[in-house]
């Protein structure tokens, strides 16, 4: 992993969520984030979703991430319109230097493919943790519509450094966040479509000349695997522990809803 890391640092590359810019304005739209919010971004890599947040919102981000060199991007790459409601820190996910109720969102993405599937859970309920009642846990996240083959995967884990198995489907991502003091409060999904060769031309000139030739393999190897991949953007909420608290299960009581019309004036 360290070393696919080094490689988007040296690279330029820009390591968004799954839906990039859309994902940031869905969680943004679907949490009531604004200049008043505390935001925790895990897994920051070089910082486009802590920056992006900040500047869409006005909310203060900070970002961590266990690999030092990425940490040291995204503080060299903010700009001053945004310095002061941003910051870095190196810090180890299962194990963040922040207390109990911290942030009133906190955002786990793309990082979670990297760590092994034991400790998947364990990250989640660290961030869970730090996050204060009532607040919003972001997620997006890749996840097979249909089984890739083995060799598929072998070849991207081994190349990128990704920890993913042919049953990463989507009832396996959602169990992650099953048993813990959550509810979901909105839920969006994607297709992947690779891209072509002129769009995937037009990604390798945006990198840094030295890297893009082994960016042509690294993306080879991402159109291969979207060609199986469906993602998923979901805000929970923390729920209080408070035996009074009231709240409508399933949501939107017994009756469902589907729009009909919608009102143009």
């Amino acid at each position: 992993m360290t070393e696919y890391l080094d490689t988007v640092v040296r690279s330029g590359q820009v390591n968004t969520p799954p839906g990039s810019y859309r994902t940031v304005k869905e969680w943004g739209v679907n949490s009531f984030m604004g200049p008043h919010s505390t935001v925790l971004e895990i897994g920051c890599s070089t910082g486009f979703i802590t920056t992006e947040v900040a500047r869409y919102t006005g909310a203060t981000c900070i970002g961590v991430d266990l690999h030092g060199k990425s940490v040291a991007t995204a503080e060299e790459s903010v700009d001053g319109y945004i310095a002061h409601r941003v910051s870095f820190k190196q810090a180890d996910a299962a194990a963040l230097p922040f207390d109990t109720d911290s942030f009133s969102h906190v955002i786990v993405s793309g990082y979670l493919p990297f760590v092994p599937a034991e400790v998947r859970k364990a990250h989640i309920t660290e961030a869970v943790r730090v996050l204060h009642p009532w607040g919003y846990l972001l997620i997006a996240l890749y996840y097979y519509r249909t089984p890739p083959p083995q060799q598929v995967v072998e070849e991207f884990n081994a190349k990128i450094g990704t920890k993913l198995s042919v049953d990463g489907d989507r009832p396996y991502w959602i169990s992650l966040f099953d048993g813990l003091p959550l509810t979901l409060e909105y839920n969006s999904e994607y297709e992947v479509l690779p891209g072509g060769c002129e769009r995937t031309e037009m990604y390798l000139q945006h990198l840094h000349p030295e890297t893009r030739e082994d960016w042509k393999e690294n993306l080879r190897l991402f159109n291969e695997n979207g060609e199986y991949l469906n993602y998923f953007v979901q805000v929970y909420r923390k729920v209080a522990d408070d035996p009074h608290v009231l709240l409508q299960l399933p949501r939107g009581g017994i009756y469902q809803t589907k729009r009909i019309s919608r009102d143009s004036t």
